[in-house]
């Protein structure tokens, strides 16, 4: 543990803010390189004290990865849910922020190296315990491994999941057409946002913050769709912008009213 205070690790956040005291479905994701032991308790404890209020599509995330494994910290439930693709580390599910430093750092494999090398020390008797319970303990670290393993293979392998439900493209000719119709300047109710279209699909989404000045911007490109027999614009994100009609669209459950063609 002599070069835990000098151990540095890379931290990866998805729909995290990069203090990781904002959680998002639009927050753009976030790499942090030669992070210390410190500085991720900070991220940690931030993403606690936000765990409660994260609702769905959020589905924050912080993957580490560290000289002796990799890691992935999911806020979930309200909780911090510890996934570890080491099979030298024991931990894992529900823990606390010290917990996962702890981890993190092979603090949890030091303190089982100390107690093996404290009972070898003791009488006869002890060790026939002991090497029993060493023999146990080698069956459960085997099992924990490979419910591990087989974690992680359906975890890489699992459908990735979207915001857009079933949708069928639409053949060329319809789609140019319904794109010419759809391109133009959209912002919702209380003009805080705003969509702009053009007609080879490209989208900008942009919010505004005070007097106008733009906060946040983001690129989109679209194809024609039909989703549940409505015309609709699916994105490269795989969101989806239903066509309510000719002046109204509807994205992430904001409504926004032609302003401009």
């Amino acid at each position: 543990m002599s070069t835990n205070n000098v151990l540095l690790v890379q931290v990866s956040m998805r729909h995290l803010s990069s203090d990781a005291k904002k959680a998002g479905a639009t927050l753009p994701e976030a790499q942090l390189n030669h992070v210390s032991l410190k500085q991720l308790r900070t991220l940690l404890d931030s993403a606690a004290a936000i765990a409660g209020s994260v609702v769905y599509p959020a589905e924050p995330e912080l993957r580490i990865t560290a000289p002796h494994g990799k890691f992935v910290v999911q806020i979930k439930a309200g909780n911090l849910n510890f996934i570890s693709w080491s099979s030298t580390t024991k931990v894992g599910g529900v823990i606390s922020p010290a917990q996962i430093i702890a981890a993190v750092s092979g603090e949890e494999q030091e303190v089982v190296y100390e107690r093996s090398a404290r009972a070898s020390t003791g009488s006869r008797g002890v060790a026939v315990f002991g090497g029993l319970q060493l023999k146990f303990n080698m069956v459960l670290m085997i099992v924990a491994i490979v419910a591990v393993n087989s974690f992680t293979i359906w975890f890489v392998t699992r459908p990735v999941k979207t915001l857009a439900p079933k949708f069928t493209l639409m053949a060329p000719e319809p789609a140019e057409r319904l794109l010419t119709e759809v391109a133009g300047v959209y912002e919702t109710g209380g003009g805080e946002r705003r969509l702009e279209i053009a007609r080879n699909g490209g989208v900008q989404r942009i919010k505004f913050g005070k007097q106008r000045t733009v906060a946040q911007k983001q690129s989109y490109t679209v194809q024609a769709a039909l989703a549940a027999g409505q015309s609709a614009l699916v994105t490269d994100r795989k969101s989806l912008i239903t066509i309510k009609d000719p002046q109204t669209l509807v994205l992430f459950g904001d409504t926004y009213q032609r302003v401009a063609r």
